[in-house]
This record gives structure tokens, C-alpha cells and sequence, in this order.
């Protein structure tokens, strides 16, 4: 019969209630040691509440608090106060503490201070143990706050010197101040004694002759005045120079209207009844929430300013000196949880230009609309005197941002399908409308749309009909470089740098600024993306100082249409919400324009700044727009065009050229045509296989077609481009009776 075999005894746990156990009895051995120190317990504890003050001497009021951090410790609770890091700090202080103390007092250290005491005192000298001890309570105090040895150096000498400055300025600037006033004190006795002396003496006459004196506060001696001058004398603190006392002068008042006829319209076209207050929630609870969100990942920082926005709300963070920003920043999406902001999202600026503040931007539960009429009746924008002065709305502080077009001098517009874009253009054109006669400024505007930018249509303002078809862009654009020339060639005779100082020196015949709006740019570069983007860099590039200025759209700012030269020559950028952050860098060349609310907040982008500005941006409504052009509309109807001699175009404008009407020399021409259409690409092989001709006559055809302007040039390895619209427009003149 085999032997049972006797099994082993295990005694198994699970880590899980191995830390419970070890949380409930820290915990409770830590509320025991807290009430017999206040001699709560029991006669029964009477005797632990003495051997834990034989143990630990002075330091039974610490040891209860170790024991409760360590037993919250184990039981799993996450917070500054109950990490390894600080708990070891504590434990380590407390033992080289109450070992310090027992070198001086071994009663007030304990047991266990006179223990380490003794320990370090056999090998080591009582000065060297006192060192080691003294270097260990410093090295706990340094794990405890968790900042190097060099910033609690530099942090203590700042308390020094802050200790130093206030002394300096309460103790002894209290003292000399005292001192003053004995002195000053002691000289009025001493010129009431000379007073009294010369009444005695009988000089009556020489007061009555004596000019009249002033005492001035803050000074012991006297000023003369003549008495028969107007103007007010003070005595300058600094430095006790006489100065005369001048009023500010007034704002120079705005011009007066042209004697032109024209009037330009009042701002009560304008409404705003549709602006409300904007819905932030409780803004020191999420203050109080931010601040506690970063104190859990271990980082210090206080809020310092609250800036209330039209659609964000800015929290300005100080923070403690050697945290890294971008500690900060990549606690975006834990602040957006911790907050639950609206959007799910939030903005951190890191830092606030000009400031040393980092910005957290916490969307508002409801927006408030910016009214145009708001923005126009500002202060800012009463201070601009420029006639291209537009205002882009307001910043998250509140405050007004105005632009200058001129300043620009160009600028590029993107932004996903109701993101703001078409309001932030008519917001612009609405203001230009508002400052501008028509012998001002002149506007081209081009809308593929046909929806947004034809309402204008019949403006006294416009140079041309708005510009529906696509191809007759690039006519517009050719006319605007021959312009362009012209006014240079007129500056170079009159000897003037720009159009604002030579319409200065010749007020006779002034021109007016041109503004050419392109509202969707993409769809002119589908049509003819390299003749679009070398006449548009052409602009940007010389037409600032004649007064030519480009404001180009787009919803689709992908690198084929904004290409890197025209990013290169058009410095301002504004970036409304976009679909990706690979738009937003396109843009302006950063992340953050995915994170946009819409419905007008932007990122304005200046070419003087390095960061981008959040700006909610203008509502114009259409019910504004209407009133507006009605009224520049009946007055268009009296206001005669020889009115308009200063700011006359002087050459017509270039009509899109069509292929010649004479016939082709080939008899293949309309079946290459034909070919071309079809396939969508113009080669010479492709000529070749299709029409069974050689190369040399396929060339020729080639030749043909790109001097009738149907297909573009020849560009190295690239294939030519077909300007399909023109084949079709030539094959149907060929079918006609």
C-alpha cells in the first residue's frame, strides 16, 4: 500500500489584499498615535501613548501623519502628498531629525534618534555626524519639494533679497522719513523765530512790500509766484525743476467728405439687436479645476488673469519657476476632460506673446456674436486713419483687432464649409463700402460661386461686373499687371515712393487703391493652375506700393493650391476651422486651425507677428448687406461718372482671348481637337497612334494649338495642359451654320 503523501500547508495571498491590509493597518495604528497625542485614548493606550514618546521624543507629531499618507499609499488613493517620493522624504527626514536633536538633547530625540546618533558617532566624530545629519534633513527637504539643489539655492536667495528690499523699504525708508519731517520741522521753527525777530525789530514795511509765497507739500522750502502770471508752476519730485503745467491736446478731427457728392453711409444702416452674452459657466470653478488637473501631473501653477472672449474663455497661467511649457502642452486633451469643454477640445497658448503667462483657451457653452456696427463705432477703429482700415473682430481679451490692408499688403484666406469664411469677406467689403467713396478704391471681384459675392453687383465701386467665368480670371489678373506698370511708370515721373504720398503731392488727379477679391481660389487654379500662380506672385510681388492689393479664399488649402510661391510673396495668413491639422499647417504653417469652433473664430496670422492671434471674428447679416447697397445704390444714380476723373482706369480692360477665327492650316486641326477632348492630355504620340500621322506633322499641330491658346506650353517632363473649356467653345463656332 504506497504512503499518502502529506501535503504541504501555503499560505497564499493576493497582492491586492496584501496592500489592503497593509493601508488598514497603517491607518489604524496612525489615528491611534494622532488621539494619544492629544490624550484621547483610553487608560488601556495610556501606556503606548508613553512608549511612542520614549520612541520617537518630539517626533510622536509626525509619525501619526506618516502612518495615515502611508496607509492612503496603500490603499490607492493618487495624490501629492501620498508618493513613494514624499513618503520616503518624510520617513528620512524623520529619522535624521530626531537623530540631529538626540546630539544636542537625547531626550527631545527619542529612542531611536539617540540609536542613529550613536551609530554615526562611533566611526565618525560628533561634528562629522552632526554634518552628515544636518546634509540629510537639507537632502529630504529636496526629495520632498522635488526641485533641484541649484533652484532651492537661487529660490532662498530670492526670499533673501525680497527680506532685504522690504526692510530697506519699511524699516529704514520709515526711519528717514521720520528724520525728514524732525528736519523739516526744525527749519519752520527756525523761520518763525526769524519772523518773530524781524516783527520785534519793527520792519513793517518789508512785509508789506514782500512778495507773496507758496508752500509746496513734500518739500521744506518755499516758492516765489509772481502775481501777475496766468500760468500754473509745480515743483517736479525728481528732480525740483519748474515746469508749466499743459492741457492734451484734442484728436485731430477725422476729415471732412470730398466735394465730390457723394456721401458716405451712416452706421445706422447697420444692426445690433441679434448680439447677446456669451454662456462661460462658473469660471473659479474651473479656474480652481485647472489648477488642481496640473497639481496631479506634478506641475505648479496658479491662475493669474481671466480674459473673457466672444467664444473663449482665457485662463492666464503663472507658473513655477523651471517647469518646461511643453509639459503643458501636452496636457491638452487631460484639461479638456477634466473641464468637459463644450467642443471636447482645448487651446493652449504657450506663451502669451509679450507676456510670461501661458494661456489656456476653454471654449464658451454659447458664443457671442460680434456686430459689425460694435466693431465700426470702436475706439480702435476711430484711430485708424487709413481708408483701408477693416475691422477682423474681437481677440480673447475682449479687445478690438483693426487691420491695415495696406500694411498686409496681401492676404490668404482658408477655412472648411461653414467655418465664417464668405461672412469674413463680406464683413470686409461691408467696411470698405462704409470708409470709401468709388473714386477711392476700386474692387474686382471674382465668384465661381455665382452665390455670394454677385449681390454687389451694380456698386459704383466695382472696376468691372463680378467675375462669374472662371476663364476671364486670368484676363483680370493680366490687366491688373499692365496697371500695375502704368502706375509705376507715373510714380517714377512724379518722383514718388508710393500711391500715398504721390496722391498727397497731386490731389488733382489721385488713383484709387484696387482691391481684387477672389472668393474660392481653388477652382481658378483647376483652370489654369501655373498661368494662375505666376501672374498672382507677379502681383504680390511689386503691386504694394501702387495700391494694388490681393485677398485670395479658398476651402480646400491643399499645397496644389496654395503653392509655395504664392505662400512665399503673400505673407498674412488667416486660418479659420479647417479639417485637419495638415490644412492648418499649409495655412499657417503650424497646428491649431483644426480646434476652431467655426462661425468666425480664426487665427490671424500678420506678417510682424511669429504666433497667430485668436480672433472671433465680424457677423454681417444679409438683411445689413441689402440695407447697405441700397443705399449706395441711389446715390450711384446721381453720381455722374465725369465725377470720377481722379481715380479713372485709363486702359480698358483685357476681354478673354478667344482662338483666331481664321482657318486652321491643317485639315486634322478639329480631329486633334477632337483626340485631345477625350483623352484630356495633348502629346505628340498620342496625336500620332490616333491619327496615323508622323511626328513632325504632329508637332506641328502641337505648335498650332498652343498659339491659338487651347493647350498650354511645353514645361519639360510635364504634360501640357488642355484648357477644355476653350476646345469646346472652338469646336462649337466650327459646327455653326
Amino acid at each position: 500500500m504506497a504512503r499518502r503523501r502529506r501535503r504541504k500547508f501555503k499560505f497564499k495571498i493576493k497582492k491586492p489584499s496584501l496592500a489592503t491590509t497593509a493601508a488598514f493597518l497603517f491607518l489604524v495604528l496612525g489615528v491611534i498615535s494622532l488621539f494619544s497625542i492629544f490624550g484621547l485614548t483610553r487608560s488601556f493606550l495610556n501606556g503606548f501613548s508613553a512608549y511612542l514618546g520614549e520612541l520617537f521624543g518630539w517626533g510622536v507629531l509626525i509619525f501619526p501623519f506618516l502612518c495615515v499618507l502611508s496607509g492612503l499609499y496603500f490603499w490607492g488613493i493618487t495624490w501629492r502628498w501620498t508618493t513613494p517620493r514624499f513618503l520616503a522624504s518624510l520617513a528620512l527626514f524623520l529619522a535624521s531629525a530626531l537623530s540631529l536633536t538626540a546630539l544636542i538633547s537625547p531626550e527631545a530625540g527619542g529612542r531611536l534618534g539617540v540609536f542613529f546618533s550613536k551609530t554615526l558617532t562611533g566611526p565618525f566624530t560628533p561634528l562629522g555626524a552632526f554634518l552628515i545629519l544636518a546634509c540629510l534633513v537639507a537632502a529630504s527637504l529636496l526629495l520632498a519639494a522635488n526641485i533641484p539643489f541649484k533652484e532651492a539655492l537661487n529660490k532662498f536667495a530670492l526670499q533673501i533679497r525680497q527680506f532685504l528690499n522690504w526692510s530697506r523699504r519699511e524699516v529704514f525708508g520709515t526711519w528717514a522719513e521720520l528724520l525728514r519731517r524732525r528736519r523739516e520741522q526744525r527749519a519752520e521753527k527756525e523761520v518763525e523765530i526769524v519772523r518773530d525777530a524781524e516783527e520785534e525789530e519793527g520792519e513793517e514795511e518789508k512785509e508789506k512790500t514782500a512778495k507773496p509765497k507758496i508752500k509746496i507739500t513734500g518739500w521744506s522750502r518755499e516758492v516765489e509766484r509772481a502775481p501777475k502770471e496766468a500760468v500754473v508752476e509745480v515743483l517736479k519730485e525728481e528732480r525740483g525743476e519748474t515746469v508749466r503745467k499743459v492741457e492734451p491736446a484734442g484728436l485731430e478731427p477725422v476729415s471732412k467728405q470730398m466735394q465730390s457728392g457723394w456721401n458716405y453711409p451712416p452706421l445706422d444702416l447697420l444692426s445690433d439687436a441679434y448680439e447677446s452674452a456669451a454662456e462661460r459657466g462658473d469660471i473659479e470653478q474651473n479656474a480652481e479645476v485647472i489648477t488642481q488637473t496640473l497639481g496631479s501631473f506634478g506641475i505648479q501653477a496658479k491662475v493669474a488673469e481671466v480674459n473673457l472672449g466672444p467664444a473663449v474663455t482665457q485662463y492666464a497661467l503663472e507658473l513655477a519657476e523651471g517647469t518646461k511649457i511643453s509639459q503643458i502642452t501636452s496636457l491638452q486633451n487631460d484639461l479638456a476632460l477634466a473641464l468637459a469643454a463644450p467642443t471636447g477640445t482645448v487651446r493652449i497658448e504657450a506663451p502669451i506673446p509679450g507676456r510670461s503667462l501661458v494661456g489656456v483657451e476653454v471654449p464658451n457653452y454659447s458664443a457671442s456674436l460680434v456686430s459689425l456696427k460694435s466693431v465700426l463705432s470702436s475706439e480702435a477703429m476711430k484711430l485708424m486713419k487709413s481708408k483701408l482700415a477693416v475691422p477682423l473682430g474681437y481677440n480673447v481679451a475682449g479687445e478690438t483687432v483693426v487691420a491695415d490692408i495696406a500694411q498686409w499688403p496681401h492676404v490668404l484666406i482658408a477655412g472648411a464649409t461653414g467655418s465664417g469664411k464668405s461672412v469674413l469677406l463680406h464683413s470686409v467689403i461691408s467696411t470698405l463700402l462704409f470708409r470709401n467713396a468709388p473714386y477711392e478704391i476700386r474692387l474686382i471681384l471674382v465668384d465661381p460661386k455665382r452665390v455670394e459675392l454677385t449681390q454687389y453687383e451694380g456698386v459704383p465701386h466695382l472696376l468691372t461686373p463680378v467675375i462669374v467665368e472662371v476663364e476671364k480670371v486670368i484676363s483680370a489678373l493680366k490687366w491688373a499687371i499692365a496697371e500695375m506698370e502704368r502706375r509705376y511708370q507715373k510714380l517714377q515721373e512724379a518722383g514718388a515712393r508710393d500711391l500715398f504720398s504721390y496722391n498727397q503731392a497731386n490731389p488733382n488727379s489721385k488713383l484709387p487703391y484696387i482691391l481684387i477679391i477672389v472668393d474660392e481660389l481653388a477652382d481658378v487654379m483647376a483652370f489654369a493652375a501655373n498661368e494662375v500662380e505666376k501672374l498672382v506672385c507677379r502681383i504680390a510681388q511689386m503691386s504694394r506700393a501702387v495700391g494694388i492689393h490681393l485677398v485670395l479664399s479658398t476651402q480646400r488649402p491643399s499645397v496644389d493650391v496654395l503653392t509655395g510661391l504664392i505662400k512665399a510673396n503673400i505673407p498674412t495668413r488667416i486660418a479659420l476651422n479647417v479639417t485637419s491639422g495638415t490644412d492648418s499647417r499649409v495655412i499657417i504653417d503650424t497646428v491649431g486651425a483644426e480646434k476652431l469652433l467655426g462661425r468666425g473664430d480664426m487665427l490671424y496670422l500678420p506678417p510682424n507677428l511669429a504666433k497667430p492671434i485668436r480672433i472671433q471674428g465680424v457677423f454681417v447679416s444679409l438683411e445689413e448687406i441689402k440695407k447697405l447697397l441700397e443705399f449706395i445704390r441711389e446715390q450711384s444714380m446721381a453720381f455722374s461718372q465725369p465725377q470720377l476723373a481722379e481715380g479713372r482706369l485709363t486702359e480698358p480692360m483685357v476681354e478673354f482671348k478667344e482662338p483666331a477665327a481664321e482657318e486652321p492650316e491643317d485639315p486634322l486641326f478639329s480631329e486633334a481637337l477632337r483626340v485631345i477632348i477625350n483623352h484630356d492630355r495633348a502629346s505628340a504620340s498620342l496625336l500620332q497612334r490616333r491619327l496615323s500621322i508622323g511626328y513632325a506633322r504632329a508637332a506641328r499641330l502641337l505648335d498650332e494649338l498652343e498659339e491659338r491658346g487651347l493647350v498650354g506650353p511645353k514645361d519639360g517632363s510635364k504634360p501640357r495642359e488642355v484648357y477644355g473649356v476653350k476646345i469646346r467653345q472652338y469646336l462649337e463656332k466650327l459646327t455653326r451654320p
